[in-house]
């Protein structure tokens, strides 16, 4: 019989024989600095957190999503020491930067953050709502005690700035997105003094460019958006340049050749 995580006790999720991950169950106003020390991960280091998906993208906008996470983000997070933080969950950019850490054997952490009730894992025991299953390419889990997806968002932006430390780089990445991906980059730039930098895929769709033409054009319907572009440090890269636009900016931030 599968024994119930208990809050704040480690544990570890076997995707197989060879393939596991630690997991920790946290209330949502858990202090990030002690995730970090259970997990014992390395800080201050340069964070990076990812928000969004694929919905409503086309065929080509979805390959160039995935060659940006493949060729982008996971190579240059393996190549200059990043920690990542995303949703942790087999749907759209979340599953496809675990599959490229997998893939590619990076050793980078890549931490999956996601609302407890809503997600399952190979020995979970059965729960109402459940929507997601985690993706085996995370290294780490962060599972939040709630019933609602987006009772992560600020817990991905608190180990965020957490990680970084105050000491080192961090941006969000924002693709395309929903109205949780608006919520995490909401708690990024407007809440707090620590504010994160937020690099939207323009183009993407959806939340991205919700957010981007507000910024191009300083007006906004949404409240939560309009307090995104006052409160935010908002840049925008195209989709359609795809690889080499994306590395040209985090190069830029993160101080790398």
């Amino acid at each position: 019989m599968t024994i119930m995580p208990k809050e704040k006790t480690p544990f570890t999720i076997r995707f197989s024989d060879t393939q596991f991950s630690p997991a920790l169950r946290v209330d949502p106003d858990e202090d990030a600095q002690s995730i970090i020390d259970t997990f014992a991960l390395i800080t201050p280091r340069p964070a990076l957190f990812i928000t969004g998906g694929a919905g409503l993208m086309t065929d080509d906008d979805i390959q160039r999503t995935r060659e940006i996470m493949n060729d982008g983000i996971a190579k240059f997070a393996a190549i200059h020491n990043l920690t990542v933080i995303d949703g942790g969950t087999e749907a759209g950019v979340m599953q496809m930067i675990g599959e490229a850490r997998k893939t590619h054997g990076y050793h980078f952490p890549l931490i999956g953050c996601a609302p407890y009730y809503k997600v399952t894992y190979p020995g979970a025991e059965p729960r109402e709502g459940i929507e997601a299953t985690l993706e085996d390419g995370h290294s780490h889990f962060v599972l939040v005690n709630s019933h609602e997806w987006g009772g992560e968002s600020q817990m991905i932006v608190k180990l965020t700035r957490a990680i970084a430390a105050h000491q080192r780089p961090m941006i969000g990445v924002l693709i395309n997105g929903g109205s949780i991906a608006e919520r995490d980059v909401y708690y990024a730039t407007a809440i707090g003094d620590n504010r994160v930098p937020i690099l939207i895929l323009d183009g993407s769709g959806r939340t991205a460019d919700n957010i981007s033409t507000a910024f191009k054009t300083n007006r906004a319907d949404s409240q939560m958006i309009r307090a995104i572009i006052k409160g935010g440090d908002i840049r925008l890269t195209p989709l359609s340049e795809g690889v080499p636009a994306l590395l040209k900016h985090l190069s830029q931030h993160f101080g790398v050749g």
